[in-house]
């Protein structure tokens, strides 16, 4: 769907020429005269503002459109005659996303254009999610950074040196001076920057190496990036904006319009910071078991369905366990739910720390638990299934009380191939006789160990039992 624009401008030659360049870009487009106009009430919200500022003080002009009632949340882009570095400053301290000269060439107003509603539909999409997450109980304030941000300088050699002087005698925030080599390497502290700005002076190839570099390097991916470009190369910051720049400035740009937007560029970066760690905690919340800390069984589900893919395309074997606690109804009657919980804690901290970092295991329900060894054969499960046996078994468990409990656990282990299944029985006695004709079902598989753990509670639990799906 287009994106939608609305130019408040009261020139109508300007507005004919603006509306002519949106509307060739694919842009919906609709022009007023004023901020007050009450045409604009016939259009739906605008994705972006474009404000044409003709002689008036900046400070009047956003004045206006901010008591017209168009939504606060809308970016502002100024268009001025006179974009002088004092007339963009007064801009960008009353709200303005950007001001550019009406001069540029228009390749430069539509990629300025272009990332300003990238940035305005970012931030948009953050605060829905965020409103979504906080129904949810998920989402925090946003906090300011406790300590100044650390902004990294990238200087080309031929750069002017005087812009690190400027920008830190305006800025709150820690700046270090960078080499192009120093900020694809990373940060030597091992300290993340929190932005960057890239000074290239005239390296034609500073821009074209060093920005797509930044957006997949671990160290820089999720920092902002702002280009000074040289005044009289609109090329140089059309190329910036065009390879991901999140803001650009002119190398004429004083110490405060500087300092100004590098912090917007912060604020926007904890939004999506913040967002990320809320995804992040309501992705664990999804899909872990609260009590236990260990995955749920809608996890698990989506673990093995890959897992069954991957293993029979690879043709490799992997093992499945049931584990399942013994009289434990028992306890619970016997100490109470919240001991019950303990032990239940307790033994998921004894089977995650006696698997390997790739193995899963998971909370399957009540005292049932699923552990899953991918890339494994028969010889292996049987070793770590009794090893997991074991580790619930042979230390009681302590309570606050000073009591212990022994606890003891049942085993049953379905194998996804039977080559080795004659070893297994020799060595242990305990195996059931299912042939397995073809790739298993995770149904199947499911089947065979739930089977086996049925055998070994027969058998006299404490035990461990297998069987092939």
């Amino acid at each position: 769907m287009p994106k939608c624009l609305l130019i408040i401008d009261p020139l109508p030659t300007n507005r004919i020429r603006l509306s002519a360049v949106f509307e060739a870009a694919q842009y919906d487009v609709f022009a007023i005269d004023s901020p007050h106009d009450t045409a604009r009430f016939e259009h739906p919200d605008p994705d972006l503002i474009v404000l044409g500022i003709n002689g008036d003080q900046p400070v009047k002009a956003l004045a206006a459109v901010k008591s017209s009632g168009i939504a606060p949340d809308i970016p502002v882009f100024c268009l001025d005659t006179d974009a002088s570095p004092l007339r963009r400053l007064q801009a960008l301290r009353n709200g303005a996303r950007d001001m550019l000269a009406r001069s540029v060439p228009d390749a430069l107003l539509l990629a300025r254009l272009r990332s300003l509603i990238r940035e305005g539909d970012a931030e948009r999409e953050c605060e829905r999610r965020r409103v979504t997450a906080t129904s949810f109980g998920f989402a925090e304030a946003m906090t300011p950074f406790g300590t100044p941000a650390r902004v990294a300088c990238v200087m080309a050699a031929d750069a002017p040196m005087i812009v690190p002087d400027i920008l830190s005698s305006a800025m709150s925030h820690r700046l270090e001076i960078l080499t192009l080599e120093d900020a694809l390497r990373g940060a030597s502290t091992g300290i993340e920057p929190d932005a960057y700005l890239i000074v290239p002076g005239s390296d034609e190839d500073a821009l074209e190496t060093l920005l797509p570099e930044l957006r997949v390097r671990s160290h820089s991916r999720h920092a902002p990036v702002m280009v000074l470009h040289q005044a009289d190369q609109p090329t140089q910051a059309i190329r910036a904006l065009n390879l991901g720049a999140s803001d650009i400035a002119a190398d004429t740009a004083s110490g405060d319009e500087l300092a100004i937007r590098i912090d917007e560029m912060l604020r926007r970066k904890r939004l999506r910071d913040t967002l990320r760690q809320t995804n992040e905690q309501s992705y664990r919340l999804a899909v872990t078991d609260p009590l236990t800390g260990l995955y749920n069984r809608r996890y698990a589900e989506a673990y093995l369905a890959d897992l069954l893919m991957r293993e029979v395309d690879q043709n490799r074997g992997y093992v499945m366990m049931l584990v399942d606690l013994d009289h434990f109804k028992v306890i619970n009657d016997e100490h109470g739910h919240p001991v019950g919980d303990k032990v239940l804690c307790e033994v998921a901290a004894r089977l995650r720390d006696n698997l390997r970092a790739g193995d899963l295991v998971s909370r399957h329900g009540g005292e049932e638990f699923l552990v899953v060894l991918p890339d494994a054969d028969t010889l292996e499960g049987e070793m770590t299934a009794e090893r997991l046996r074991a580790a619930i078994d042979e230390k009681p468990i302590a309570l606050e009380t000073g009591e212990e409990i022994n606890v003891t656990a049942s085993i049953g282990v379905g194998f996804s191939q039977n080559h080795e299944k004659p070893e297994v029985a020799a060595r242990t006695g305990t195996f059931d006789v299912a042939e397995m004709t073809s790739p298993p079902s995770l149904q199947r598989l499911f089947d065979a160990a739930d089977a086996a753990l049925y055998r070994a509670k027969n058998a006299g639990r404490n035990r461990v039992e297998f069987s092939v799906s």
